[in-house]
């Protein structure tokens, strides 16, 4: 299957940073490659056929063609396993084959019908350029997203491995069956009432996922519910009918984040368990519980950022007339200066904080703050804000004490926001042209 090699994982989770995402002259969502990637990390993604910035944009009925044949080559019973296998055992990538493939099976050829936003009304297409490598990123971080996806992003899949020959689609262990019939007990096992956030809570809690983020455990749910496992009678999965997309798009409430059927699925509806025992009767469920992998070492994880000059700190909480180096991406540092600290009635501590006019590739030092301004927004505005955790947000370091503050020929902001140190990590682009 075409997807990313673990070894270039971490290089592309510091490419797909949000902090190096803008949209280009042609309206495109891009990301920069850091400055500080070496030339063999530019070979390491060149050889992998994983470079950033890569764009398909088919037309309407192209993708929704290229959806439906790709699906009709799909061995279903392949495409179960490997849904099966990535509980565990395989790249959580092979978690997109099976949707992807009911999606195909079923989705009518039909003309484009906008609806707002622009996406069509039937499938979710929408006129936009897709980068192939983010979504592969994507793919193998969670199993993308089911329910809203353009269809596009179910076409990418399902070419990363229509030609893979059959011995290189995943089995499934014994583990993985395990945990496939185990999480359906949990499901059923939920109280009538329980919505899709508590099934994802109690999936997290019980561990059982080859990766448990919350992310994950709400794609390998909305998959059960994109198939037709959990279903409502009146919004049913694809494998029970095509649902437009103008249905699966809307939601008991503005607060549900998730799309139908799991939208409107509670435990009370159970499981569609003939669907449960056409797709997945085959896969008996071992007596006993299987050995589980050995656990990886507790730790931080690594994204492969390379190591980089640390800012000289000065510990201690904020007080005024600090400079604070910030850190906006991995290639790229500024600084802002502390007005004044105050504490409100509930002890958080918050410095008033303000950028000052400075750029650096590397940690700013004191050298470079005599004679420094202050950085108005990009519209001319003064702007502060009150921050707390200054002391204790990863990328914020103080740099100096006591320096006066640099004059400036507007006045204190009437409004002033309140937030975290972190924030002014991804604010400043709004004072500053990256």
């Amino acid at each position: 299957m075409t997807h990313p090699d673990p070894a270039v994982m971490p290089l592309l989770a510091r490419i797909y940073d949000a902090r190096n995402s803008h949209f280009d002259a042609e309206g495109r969502y891009v990301h920069r490659i850091p400055s500080t990637f070496t030339e063999a990390e530019h070979q390491q993604l060149k050889a992998a056929g994983l470079l950033p910035n890569v764009f398909i944009q088919w037309a309407h009925d192209e993708t929704i063609d290229r959806l439906r044949q790709s699906a009709a080559a799909v061995d279903l019973r392949q495409a179960v396993d490997a849904f099966v296998a990535s509980m565990v055992s395989a790249d959580p990538a092979w978690l997109t084959v099976l949707p992807a493939t009911a999606l195909g099976r079923v989705i009518p050829a039909h003309a484009e019908q906008p609806m707002g936003g622009g996406s069509c009304r039937v499938c979710f297409y929408k006129a936009d350029a897709i980068d192939t490598t983010q979504a592969a990123y994507f793919r193998h971080l969670d199993g993308s997203g089911w329910g809203d996806a353009h269809p596009a992003d179910g076409a990418l899949a399902l070419a990363a491995v229509i030609d893979s020959p059959s011995a290189a689609w995943p089995k499934p262990t014994p583990r993985d069956v395990w945990v496939f019939h185990r999480l359906l007990d949990l499901l059923r096992a939920l109280p009538p009432k329980a919505r899709y956030s508590q099934a994802r809570s109690a999936l997290q809690k019980a561990g059982l996922l080859r990766a448990d983020r919350p992310s994950r455990c709400e794609t390998v749910l909305e998959a059960l519910a994109f198939i037709g496992i959990l279903q409502t009678p009146g919004h049913p999965g694809m494998l029970t009918r095509f649902t437009p997309a103008i249905e699966r798009d809307r939601r008991p409430s503005t607060r549900v984040e998730v799309p139908a059927p799991l939208a409107w699925w509670s435990a009370g509806d159970g499981l569609h368990d003939e669907l449960v025992a056409t797709l997945f009767g085959h896969l008996e469920r071992p007596e006993d519980e299987p050995v589980p992998p050995p656990a990886k070492p507790a730790g931080r994880r690594k994204t492969g950022s390379p190591a980089s000059p640390r800012p000289q700190s000065i510990p201690g909480p904020p007080t005024p007339g600090s400079v604070y180096a910030v850190r906006y991406r991995e290639d790229l540092w500024g600084a802002a200066y502390c007005h004044e600290v105050r504490t409100d009635e509930r002890g958080i501590v918050r410095g008033r904080m303000e950028y000052l006019d400075l750029l650096s590739p590397t940690p700013p030092t004191t050298d470079q703050l005599p004679g420094i301004a202050f950085r108005d927004r990009r519209n001319g505005q003064r702007w502060q804000s009150w921050c707390s955790g200054l002391e204790k947000t990863t990328g914020v370091k103080r740099i100096a004490i006591d320096v006066p503050a640099p004059a400036h020929d507007q006045p204190v902001p009437e409004r002033l926001e309140f937030g975290g140190a972190r924030d002014l990590q991804h604010l400043a682009s709004w004072n500053f042209d990256f």
